[in-house]
């Protein structure tokens, strides 16, 4: 484990700042991350200091420094709407291309795990093909679930019991303090030829490397971790894995003009920030800028912008 230090800010919040990564190497500040004021789809009554954006200089990993405790970040998740990860699943490329790989890779009765399973929208369509199990912290979700015929075998993502064909993790390795021990545990668990499947955000995106650390993604307090492409193959040499599949997209579904508009206005955000500045205090974007000088740094949306990617990862 890194060493850690703990942090308090001027609203009393306690921070767990790690040194180094979780290789142990040495890493490099890319800037820092606005302030915000959501979390878990709840507006805060204060915003959350962003922290800053470091990258490791051998494993590629991408973090926030400082960031929230786990006492601190499992109660704000406690406190979220339950509603949050429920989205309408025509407009998911990530869910879409994951059901294809798995019809395609896998004989009927494969036993599939997929962690942060929410309500069990993803797997729903898939259950009667295969042998679908969950893992999920919120306690309603998961009782729609397991009416949507998924088997949940525990609350936290280092809860995985069994040997399965393949496990899947969709927006979940962001949430994660170590995602090289989440991974190996996610290995652990799937047989030989298994695989192991991520979806996540792209901290090597042309978009992303392009406004660093005041990318929107970022700014999500509850992404504490950013991998890459490159942290995969490196984590895949390590693990003697192969790379079977790699692929990029946007997250959801656009039209060519939202994702100009997107860049026109990041464009100005990233290299004339006191114009976004200036509109936000007067109002523009939700957030309370007159009351909270902060958020008027908040980031600009950018839909359409391929800033994700889906990694299979194959056991030997």
């Amino acid at each position: 484990m890194a060493e850690t230090k703990q942090v308090r800010t001027q609203s009393g919040l306690e921070f767990e700042a790690p040194c180094f990564p979780d290789c142990g190497a040495s890493s490099l500040m890319i800037g820092p991350i606005p302030a915000a004021d959501g979390f878990a789809g709840r507006v805060l009554p204060s915003p959350l200091d962003g922290g800053r954006l470091y990258r490791c200089s051998e494993c590629h990993l991408g973090f926030r420094c400082p960031r929230l405790g786990k006492g601190e970040l499992d109660r704000l998740y406690a406190e979220g709407r339950e509603d949050t990860w429920s989205q309408k699943q025509e407009g998911r490329q990530d869910w879409r291309s994951t059901r294809e790989f798995l019809l395609q890779n896998f004989p009927e009765g494969a036993s599939i795990l997929d962690v942060g399973c929410f309500d069990g929208a993803f797997l729903a369509p898939l259950v009667g093909r295969f042998q679908c199990y969950g893992i999920e912290i919120h306690p309603s979700a998961r009782k729609r679930g397991e009416s949507r015929g998924i088997k949940i075998i525990g609350a936290d993502f280092f809860e995985i019991r069994g040997t399965f064909d393949c496990i899947t993790a969709i927006d979940v390795i962001e949430h994660v303090e170590n995602p090289r021990l989440f991974l190996k545990q996610m290995l652990d668990h799937v047989g030989n030829g298994g695989r192991v499947l991520i979806s996540t955000g792209n901290l090597d995106a042309w978009t992303w490397r392009l406004m660093g650390g005041r990318y929107l993604y970022c700014t999500c307090a509850e992404n504490m971790a950013f991998i890459s492409p490159m942290w995969a193959k490196l984590q895949a040499e390590r693990y003697g894995l192969e790379i079977e599949h790699l692929s990029f997209f946007a997250h959801a579904d656009y039209r060519w003009t939202q994702f100009l508009r997107g860049f026109a206005i990041n464009l100005v955000y990233r290299f004339l920030p006191g114009v976004i500045r200036h509109l936000r205090k007067k109002g523009l974007g939700g957030h309370d800028a007159q009351r909270f000088p902060e958020l008027a740094d908040y980031p600009p949306p950018w839909p359409g912008a391929k800033d994700h990617f889906l990694v299979v990862l194959r056991k030997p």
